[in-house]
Formats: C-alpha cells, structure tokens, sequence
C-alpha cells in the first residue's frame, strides 16, 4: 500500500494539475478580492478576508473540491486502467489509496485556497493598500459571524481554524463523489451529485426558513447573523452519514467491479 501511495503522490506533480491547484489557491479568491475591494465598506481586514472567500468559492466549492483529483480517476475510467491494474495489485487496496489520496489532496489545497487567502489580507495587503478601510465611529456596527470568538482570542487562530473546517469539508465532498462514481454507472452523474445535494439543501433550508443548517451558510457562514457553533455540524454530520451507509451498505458487500 504505501508503493501505491507514493505512486499516486509522485503522479500528482503535473503541469495540468499544477495549474489546477494554483488557480484554486491563488486566482478564485483573487478574483473575488479583486471584485470587492472598491465595492463594500469595510472597517476590518478580517471582513475583506471574508469577502474574499465568499459567493465564487462559496458557490462553486462543491466543484472547486471535486476538480483537484477526480479528473485523474476520470481519465483512469475512460482508459479502463483498473481491468489491467486488477492483475497486478489488490483492487480494494487500490480503490482504498486513490479515495484516500483524493480527500487529503482536496482537503489540503482547500485548506490552501483560504489560509493563503487570509495570509494575503491581514499581513501582506496592509503593506500594499488595496483597500481602504473606513475608520470606526461611534455607532458603527462591526458585522460578527458564526466564527467571530475566534478572531477575538486571535486572528491567526481564526483564519487557521477556518481553513482546517474548509478543508475538512473539501475532503468530505471529494470522497462522496468518489463513492458515487464507484456505485453509479453514470460517472458523469455521480461527480454531479455532491454540487445538487449542496444547493438542494440550501434551497430546502431557505423554504423552510432554517438558513442556519444550509450547506452554503454553514461553510461560509458570513450571510448571516452568528449562530450557535454547534449548527454548523449539522449539514456536515448528515453528509458524513451518507458516506458512511454509501460505504457500508453499498461498496463493502460488493464483490465483482465494472469500473
């Protein structure tokens, strides 16, 4: 197993993917900073930051998780790799390591895309001035999230936290993909299902008047008002629960593979 590790970790390092995990670090918050450093007000470099990680990354991260390791399984797929690798290596083994590669490289560039993000902000911007702050006066309401007492105690322990639950999520939604494309024939479908699961809760949970518990606002929770911490495990234990019955009821039992 740990031959197929450094197989998969040596085969990552390509131009394509290479650009891949730059833009998702580096561009995509970019783009959004870029977008609303002259649009808003702000009185804090920690409600840029916030800015800067919202409505792209937000409403895109279902994708942005699923395009950093899957199109590798994709490719394998359309060659038809595991009928030849099936004869040479244990094939739970190797469905194990590509799943197990795909959340932590997912989770980890993820990670990236916000922590360099709030790097950028409150360290390096200041030095630059690309945005210009609004002194607080008397009366002005500072806006506080989900997460807020967290940057009360300290910044770094807040953009670092942040990170680490964005990652966690980010391996969470690549490895639902990657179970769906195991069980669903349709792979094309299955790498679709974790961004339709992401914005059909968020729709249902904005019917019924409970934005708290909505996927987006529990990632991002900078559209709303600060909630309870505990609300935003919610959408993520119910996904987590449907990793594991995928696995438990569907993958585990099964004997033969068409993929």
């Amino acid at each position: 197993m740990k031959q197929l590790i450094q197989r998969e970790l040596t085969n990552i390092w390509t131009v394509r993917s290479m650009l891949v995990y730059a833009t998702i670090i580096f561009i995509v918050p970019l783009v959004q900073f870029m977008t609303i450093r002259e649009r808003y007000q702000f009185f804090e470099p920690i409600e840029v930051f916030e800015e800067s990680v919202s409505t792209i990354p937000s409403m895109l991260f279902p994708v942005l998780a699923i395009l950093i390791f899957l199109p590798n399984i994709l490719a394998e797929h359309r060659h038809h790799f595991v009928t030849y690798t099936r004869t040479r290596v244990d094939l739970s083994k190797y469905l194990f390591v590509k799943g197990l590669v795909n959340a932590v490289l997912s989770g980890v560039v993820l990670f990236l895309m916000i922590f360099v993000t709030f790097l950028f902000v409150l360290y390096i911007e200041p030095m630059l001035h690309l945005v210009t702050y609004t002194d607080v006066t008397a009366g002005a309401i500072v806006p506080q999230t989900t997460l807020s007492f967290l940057a009360d105690i300290h910044p770094l322990l807040y953009g670092f936290s942040y990170a680490v639950w964005i990652g966690l999520n980010g391996a969470l939604y690549a490895t639902m993909a990657y179970l769906f494309m195991l069980t669903l024939e349709n792979v094309f479908v299955a790498i679709s299902l974790p961004f339709l699961a992401y914005h059909i809760l968020n729709f249902v949970t904005g019917m019924v008047q409970l934005p708290q518990f909505s996927p987006l606002s529990t990632l991002f929770p900078f559209n709303i008002s600060a909630q309870p911490v505990w609300t935003i495990f919610v959408p993520f234990l119910i996904f987590v629960s449907l990793v594991v019955g995928i696995y438990v009821f569907r993958l585990r039992p099964r004997r033969e593979w068409s993929f």
